[in-house]
């Protein structure tokens, strides 16, 4: 047993998460792939295995939002500097109606970080409208900036970004298990996320009468754990109801490592690596973090992001190197921010057994 198998079984014997799957590549190979611990056990125990598929929550938001904003506006569909309610007519006469789309890419919107929408309306028309009336006085990172983006995606393509985004992503790139709303044949595949959705139940309260939400008891298996994505959206949406494998995830971080290829264009690859804001010491790109405090051993150009079910990106372009680590931290229960103490540690070891 090497070093990082021995920390990770630390981490599960401690309670931190039941199993992982780690993927460590770089430009050319996959130099680590392994599956520790197990990918539900209530009520029933499966053993995680390398190909076992999450849901990878918020890191919906950089590989199939962002991505689908950029190559539209590759393709000269938008703009940047594009105003939202341009596209999302319900925004017309809101306090938001000058809200950018690469304000809403950069969570530089001023629009709030959440908001159970699923208590206010399932009516989409409703729910953007409503959105549209929300501001803060400071940005904030935001889940309301993305479902608005993939609604973006849809009014202009006419297609629901679950089909746009396989049909000019995922597919195309050798994603083959990538995807929003998975087939139940792939069930024995699919990892646990909470039983039930008493943590967002319990979070919802505050903003209003929840009681008539039909909130689930049972182990979420093969459906959105988000409860925006899933009561409003029917788990398609812009901030999260994303399905994917380690695999997959690393043949996304290779390509932006070499540049981009005819799927992921090369303009669209530089978008995502380059900084476009700082807020509040924060960098951020059309889609990533870059840097941060985490990162004592990967560069500071670094791009990354996280899932609330226990999920992290990163893709490192100095040392050419990225780290894909999914994990049910959230099952059976929700501890929020579990994973962050912990972090640079995960970092470290994948990068020992990577160098």
């Amino acid at each position: 047993m090497c070093e990082i198998d021995r920390f990770i079984e630390e981490k599960i014997e401690q309670g931190y998460f039941p199993g992982c799957v780690i993927l460590v590549g770089n430009k050319n190979k996959n130099v680590f792939h392994s599956a520790y611990g197990n990918s539900e056990i209530t009520p029933t125990k499966r053993i995680m295995k390398k190909d076992s598929i999450f849901d990878v929550a918020s890191i919906t938001k950089p590989i199939a939002t962002s991505v689908s904003i950029l190559t539209l506006i590759n393709s000269g569909l938008m703009r940047l500097e594009d105003c939202a309610s341009s596209i999302l007519t319900e925004l017309k006469g809101t306090v938001n109606e000058g809200v950018t789309i690469f304000e809403l890419l950069t969570h530089s919107s001023f629009i709030p970080s959440w908001y159970p929408l699923y208590i206010h309306s399932d009516c989409e028309e409703e729910i953007i409208q409503f959105i549209g009336n929300m501001r803060e006085e400071k940005s904030a990172y935001s889940c309301l900036d993305y479902i608005l983006l993939g609604k973006i995606v849809e009014r202009i393509t006419g297609e629901t970004l679950k089909d746009f985004t396989v049909k000019n992503i995922f597919k195309p790139m050798g994603m083959k298990d990538t995807g929003f709303c998975p087939a139940q044949r792939l069930k024995k595949r699919l990892v646990a996320t909470e039983e039930g959705n008493r943590h967002e139940k319990e979070l919802s309260e505050k903003y209003g009468e929840n009681s008539e939400v039909p909130w689930r008891e049972r182990t979420i298996v093969g459906e959105v754990h988000d409860g925006n994505s899933f009561y409003c959206f029917k788990g398609i949406s812009g901030n999260a109801g994303l399905f994917s494998t380690a695999s997959d995830l690393a043949i996304f971080a290779r390509c932006v490592l070499q540049g981009g290829d005819k799927v992921l264009k090369p303009e669209i690859v530089q978008y995502l690596m380059e900084q476009s804001v700082s807020v509040d010491g924060e960098r951020r790109s059309l889609g990533f973090l870059i840097g941060g405090d985490d990162f004592s051993e990967l560069s500071q150009k670094t791009v990354w992001h996280t899932g609330f079910t226990g999920s992290a990106l990163w893709i490192d372009p100095v040392k050419e190197i990225f780290i894909v680590f999914l994990s049910n931290a959230v099952h059976p229960e929700v501890r929020p921010n579990i994973l962050k103490p912990i972090r640079q540690q995960i970092i470290n070891h994948c990068l020992n057994v990577a160098m």
